[in-house]
């Protein structure tokens, strides 16, 4: 009987996370130029891509994301994935864990992750949990405007909430003691951090925020996790560098070159940064390997997962430095907006593993 309650609640929840995902995208979509979801695809085109993917019981494979990434690339590719699919299937299914998002808490990275050539992490002044202030070293701050007034901070600072957020939501760039104190009495649970300055050459694209890049990792039969897409994520007009709050976004092909073009939410294009008028085509990343082999070492230090979405950047000294560890609502858009299959040679044993 317990059995059969569990198998009836387990199938009503498939059903939730189907309908809510399905919904979702079909939501963003409406902002999407209609024009890039009519094809002269032929019809055998459709029916193969369909029949790669409904292989997943209980869910049909949405088209609209096969049409619109061939409009956008002009690259018919069987293994994109359908939108509904992976978000209410394949990601929790690599990742069922629920005890796996305590890596989204950002008060704990210096702590759990090893690396010793430099800080990997920015540097923490101080961290908020749950109403208790606590320092670097995690040790309870008694009084936190004393601590504050006695500390050497160099400002200007980033302050974060550390959980439950997403899209740099709640981001804000402090330049003062007496800021600082005010503004963290209204926030639960934060971190505050050193301000990191990027790359020269980097920098050069787009000035007025970080630009990071989005690096999307696997892992793969071995046990270990490898690097399958980064993408670059840059603000416009002043703006942060996340898509939701605006950013574009651009592939980044296996050489470190940016694609030819970038796109926002919305899938609307641009050829080159609309504020630097930087063309994308001619940038490539500096450093690119190192930053594919630091990211697999983060990864492989995370436990309970198989698909893992850091946000790396390269600072003013040329160090690779992670500013974020995602378990879940991962993006596909960012690769598969340029033609390329997010899980790239590991997508016939990523459908394997889930169905």
């Amino acid at each position: 009987m317990i059995n059969h309650i569990k198998k009836v609640y387990c199938g009503l929840l498939r059903k939730y996370y189907i309908v809510s995902k399905t919904l979702a995208f079909k939501k963003r979509y409406k902002k999407v130029n209609k024009s890039l979801f009519t094809t002269d695809l032929n019809k055998d085109i459709l029916k193969t891509y369909k029949k790669k993917w409904n292989v997943y019981k209980g869910i049909s494979a949405e088209v609209q994301t096969f049409k619109l990434c061939y409009n956008l690339s002009g690259i018919v590719n069987n293994k994109i994935i359908p939108e509904n699919i992976f978000a209410a299937i394949i990601e929790k299914e690599l990742n069922p864990y629920n005890e796996l998002h305590f890596f989204q808490v950002k008060n704990i990275y210096e702590k759990w992750f090893d690396y010793d050539d430099y800080n990997l992490f920015p540097k923490s002044y101080f961290h908020k949990i749950s109403g208790v202030y606590y320092d670097g070293d995690f040790k309870i701050i008694d009084n936190i405007t004393d601590f504050i007034n006695k500390t050497d901070i160099k400002f200007p600072v980033i302050l974060k909430p550390s959980k439950d957020t997403f899209g740099g939501a709640g981001v804000s760039k402090i330049y003062n003691k007496n800021e600082l104190i005010e503004i963290i009495q209204r926030i639960e649970n934060l971190v505050c951090q050193e301000l990191i300055h990027q790359n020269v050459y980097l920098n050069k694209i787009n000035n007025n925020s970080v630009n990071s890049i989005r690096s999307c990792l696997y892992r793969t039969s071995s046990g270990k996790f490898k690097v399958i897409n980064n993408s670059i994520r840059m603000g416009i007009d002043g703006g942060i560098d996340n898509e939701t709050a605006g950013g574009i976004v651009c592939n980044i092909d296996e050489s470190g070159r940016l694609n030819h073009y970038g796109c926002d939410k919305y899938a609307n294009k641009y050829f080159e940064h609309p504020t630097s008028n930087i063309k994308f085509e001619d940038i490539v990343i500096p450093h690119y390997q190192e930053l594919n082999d630091i990211a697999e070492k983060i990864s492989n230090q995370v436990p309970l997962s198989n698909l893992l979405s850091l946000d790396m950047c390269l600072d003013s000294n040329n160090k690779w430095r992670c500013l974020e560890v995602n378990t879940k609502d991962h993006t596909i858009r960012f690769a598969q907006y340029a033609g390329k299959d997010f899980f790239g040679k590991y997508t016939d044993e990523v459908i394997t593993k889930t169905i």
